[in-house]
């Protein structure tokens, strides 16, 4: 006996059936699973960002962000320490 990936219900294992208890499942699990690649597109925007300099880190990670992940929120700025004149001293308490 075999467990389903996507609905968990036990099945009967044969050659056709590994994974999945019935094609409805497999169609179902490859409609729900994440997209796991990146578009050329985005790839190429990737390499023109490893090209150029940034001024702070949270720069970095907002250009990141719009190429990855364009429908999540912004990345909140993150401070360390106190700052003093333009860099950051973390705090040792």
């Amino acid at each position: 006996m075999g467990t389903c990936s996507y609905c968990g219900s036990r099945f009967p294992l044969t050659r056709s059936t590994r994974k999945y208890c019935t094609p409805r499942c497999k169609t179902n699990a490859c409609l729900d699973r994440n997209p796991s690649r990146i578009r050329a597109a985005d790839v190429r925007e990737l390499y023109t960002l490893l090209e150029e300099d940034f001024s702070t880190v949270d720069t970095l990670r907002e250009r990141l962000r719009r190429i990855i992940a364009p429908e999540r929120p912004p990345i909140p700025q993150v401070t360390f320490g106190e700052e003093q004149d333009g860099v950051y001293v973390p705090k040792m308490d």
